[in-house]
């Protein structure tokens, strides 16, 4: 059974594989003046669904999808309490901070166990039942990892385009962190409607305050509650990680086994490396990974598509070159909304 996978822009992704549909973020609502592939109120088949963090262009949509199918929710914290406050069963929603291994079933599996069907794995009293792992027909590590860090010192010095051979040496305050992030996006971002006039505004920005005071704001947080990266163990000779941004920990990135055959990877941003803003460019950083995690057979870039606000779109080109020139990698690019196999027959 082949394992297939389509890209509905930014980090978001349908990944099909041993009779189990997967959802890895679920942007697929977006802001008026960014195509749309598919309607997330269409959406009638899931099985679960992975949440890199709780930010507005990763979080909306997992609410109706969850409630539309069944699907199970693995997210952090702070996303999973959004998604309890949006209605979405207590039974479908798992909180995990990395550290967890998490085995998969089918749907089919799953209603045999709640019916008492077949062996179900020991739990506490009262907890909904669950397949006993033989059955499982693929797993998950999850991991701690980190949201990227915008270049410069403030959003007037993020660029239109970003360009990942651009390298970023110094020039951030002494205390830059995610808590930039956290608070830009509460104070400022995700304010920018009560900060400027609308007439002043481009169609991309009007869209954007639209949308995050529109149909996403019972569904994100300005807080991202914490970045996840997952590793899916889908077979021999088949792991697929999806790290949704620019970041992460040396230590965990070196140790991580089984090592990926196929790394989803974000590429825009200033990298954070261990919390700390990272000394280069975005494509030295994308190297680094690769290597740390055994030079996978296939990268595929996400979050480098077209945004309603800056920076409006990202130049991979430098970080394609660096990956295969440097490491024994491959770039791979998808078409948006067109499915692919993921894995070599």
């Amino acid at each position: 059974m082949a394992t297939t996978l389509e890209w509905f822009g930014t980090t978001t992704y349908r990944l099909k594989t041993n009779g189990i549909t997967i959802f890895l973020d679920t942007w697929l609502e977006r802001p008026s003046v960014l195509p749309k592939f598919l309607d997330v109120n269409a959406v009638t088949e899931a099985d679960y669904i992975f949440i890199s963090h709780a930010h507005f262009d990763h979080l909306p949509g997992a609410d109706r999808i969850a409630i539309n199918t069944g699907a199970i929710v693995i997210a952090n914290g702070e996303a999973i309490s959004v998604l309890r406050a949006a209605g979405v069963p207590e039974e479908q929603l798992v909180p995990v901070a990395g550290g967890e291994r998490v085995p998969l079933f089918t749907r089919e599996s799953r209603l045999e166990a709640k019916r008492g069907e077949v062996s179900v794995a020991p739990g506490p009293p009262g907890a909904p039942p669950r397949p006993d792992n033989k059955l499982a027909v693929a797993s998950v590590h999850v991991w701690p990892s980190l949201h990227c860090l915008m270049p410069g010192k403030s959003h007037a010095e993020i660029p239109d385009v970003m360009d990942t051979g651009k390298e970023y040496i110094g020039g951030a305050a002494e205390y830059a962190c995610t808590l930039d992030i956290t608070l830009g996006m509460k104070y400022g971002l995700l304010k920018i409607g009560d900060h400027m006039p609308r007439e002043a505004m481009d169609d991309g920005l009007r869209s954007f305050v639209d949308y995050v005071n529109g149909s996403a704001k019972k569904c994100m947080s300005h807080f991202d509650g914490g970045q996840l990266l997952f590793n899916f163990l889908l077979g021999e000779q088949k792991t697929l990680m999806w790290s949704g941004h620019l970041g992460g920990y040396d230590g965990i990135l070196k140790i991580i086994e089984p090592k990926p055959n196929v790394l989803i990877q974000a590429i825009a941003g200033r990298a954070n490396l261990n919390g700390r803003p990272f000394d280069g460019s975005a494509a030295q950083f994308a190297v680094q990974v690769c290597e740390w995690l055994g030079e996978p057979e296939k990268v595929i870039w996400c979050l480098h598509d077209d945004s309603p606000i800056k920076p409006w779109t990202v130049n991979v080109k430098p970080a394609t070159d660096l990956i295969q020139s440097r490491t024994r990698s491959r770039v791979v690019a998808l078409t948006l909304a067109e499915s692919t196999a993921v894995f070599d027959v």
